[in-house]
């Protein structure tokens, strides 16, 4: 066998040992573990030794009716009951969820009838400079977490050189916690296909790619018949509406993977590597997809793009704050009173959103405290509430909302557990790029099992520190700081064990 198909071979190798799905049996049952799932009372072990197996997931989506679990052929089994979503708008406009819950978008008749689209015909009269103009005018900010200015991202695209240039909508929406871009990719696909279109006409880019988490079948599914029913009206393709201008997009299903969230680890999946994340710079609006300049936006933040082109940036601008303009979607998961989705301005007291809105505890049970933001965001205690939600003020106090999923804690909450069950996500996660990140995690979780001993009380918060300091992305730099604060709490409640 010569060289080249040995590497072949490793490389192959190397890329199916990197993804669950690609090792798991393919007859098993998923049962989502994530943290809604995990309070909700799921384990994995229930079901240990059943046929067709079970394996362990970490978020099918489905936060706000746990626990769940996947079927092999993509049916959801939810203890809680198989009803539709609570969707809420308090915003004075509502953008993100302005169809769902009021029937099913996902058909290309019924979203045109609604007037999907229009802003993509309104904007192929203009000239990409206009519609980049606008999306900077309108301090649109990225909704995955970072918060980083969507205008900035696609003027760097489109000024950076290269001979192709890409959009990529990231449907890998993994935090346990969060499901609205489950929500908007299953029920209103065309609005996230029109942002893509607009985005791609702005940057000059001619191809896109949906990627979706493979914990969202039905999600691809009608994301792909999305597509072919936008190619055959013209709405994709060559000579989109009429016009000079060609763009089209195809779906990549995940392959079972969190980090692939992060943009970077999401491009090398695409391309059929490893989802290991990549040393920045260069970022990916100067060498992303297949080294070109792309664009990567998470689900949510395309679907405000055809609103800002078609109201107006300043329309956009006059709802939210000025440091952080327009509305943004909160997850409610099954702890609280009023689980769903909420859609509200910037702004919003977080105190206000969780008992007014989120109704406080299932059952009116005290809560002692909420996850905001997933994994890599914050455990925050009732005494933490009184913050508006808007960027800025949440970075001062260094809070981070992520996604803007939020899970209950109850009043009987178990930090030390809570703990345990954090770092076992994060061995369980990391890509083993780095390792402060990969053997760090795991002697992290070692100590924590451990917490009472004078070792672990000497060790494990210099480690999380040293995790924190020196990985390389932000899964290894975020994740512990939730984890020394259940430590934290476990100290001050006398639950270490």
């Amino acid at each position: 066998m010569d060289s080249k198909a040995i590497n072949s071979l490793a490389g192959q190798r190397g890329f199916r040992s990197f993804y669950t799905d690609l090792v798991a049996d393919p007859r098993a049952v998923r049962v989502c573990t994530g943290l809604s799932c995990h309070l909700a009372g799921a384990r994995c072990a229930d079901v240990a030794g059943s046929d067709p197996p079970a394996r362990a997931v970490q978020c099918l989506g489905y936060c706000d009716r746990s626990p769940a679990r996947l079927l092999p052929d993509g049916q959801i089994v939810l203890t809680a009951g198989s009803s539709a979503a609570s969707i809420r708008n308090i915003a004075r406009e509502a953008i993100v969820t302005a169809r769902i819950g009021k029937g099913d978008f996902a058909d290309l008749e019924r979203a045109r009838s609604v007037g999907v689209y229009q802003s993509l015909a309104h904007a192929l009269g203009r000239t990409p400079a206009e519609v980049l103009a606008a999306v900077e005018d309108s301090g649109e900010q990225g909704r995955g977490g970072a918060g980083f200015p969507t205008g900035r991202k696609w003027r760097l695209a489109a000024e950076s050189a290269g001979t192709a240039r890409y959009v990529v909508a990231n449907g890998d929406e993994g935090d346990p916690g969060s499901f609205i871009d489950r929500v908007l990719l299953e029920h209103d696909p065309h609005a996230i296909l029109e942002g893509m279109v607009l985005c791609a006409f702005a940057i000059g880019a001619t191809a896109g790619v949906v990627y979706i988490r493979s914990e969202y079948p039905t999600a691809q599914s009608r994301m792909q018949t999305a597509i072919q029913q936008a190619r055959a009206a013209g709405l994709l393709g060559a000579g989109i509406c009429g016009s000079s201008f060609a763009f089209d997009v195809q779906v990549v299903a995940g392959h079972g993977s969190y980090v692939c969230g992060e943009e970077t680890a999401l491009l090398n999946a695409i391309e059929g590597r490893r989802g290991e994340v990549r040393v920045r710079p260069p970022y990916p609006a100067a060498q992303g997809l297949f080294g070109q300049p792309t664009v990567v936006n998470n689900i949510e933040t395309l679907v405000n793009i055809p609103w800002i082109i078609g109201r107006g940036a300043a329309a956009f601008r006059r709802l939210g704050t000025a440091d952080s303009p327009g509305t943004k979607a909160f997850c409610f998961n099954q702890g609280f009173a009023r689980p769903g989705i909420v859609e509200a301005e910037f702004g919003l007291p977080l105190r206000e959103l969780i008992e007014t809105h989120g109704g406080g505890g299932r059952d009116g049970r005290p809560l002692a405290g909420i996850a905001l933001g997933g994994p890599m965001g914050s455990i925050l205690l009732p005494g933490e509430w009184d913050v508006p939600l808007d960027y800025r003020q949440l970075a001062r106090r260094g809070i981070q909302s992520g996604h803007g999923g939020l899970v209950a804690l109850p009043a009987d909450t178990d930090w030390q557990a809570l703990m345990v069950h954090w770092l076992e996500f994060m061995v369980q996660e990391s890509c083993g790029k780095c390792v402060p990140c990969r053997l760090g995690s795991a002697q992290a979780l070692a100590l924590a099992r451990q917490a009472d001993t004078d070792e672990a009380h000497r060790k494990l918060p210099a480690l999380l520190d040293l995790i924190a300091t020196t990985s390389l992305c932000g899964f290894g730099q975020s994740l512990p700081g939730p984890v020394e604060r259940l430590r934290a709490l476990a100290l001050a409640a006398g639950t270490a064990r």
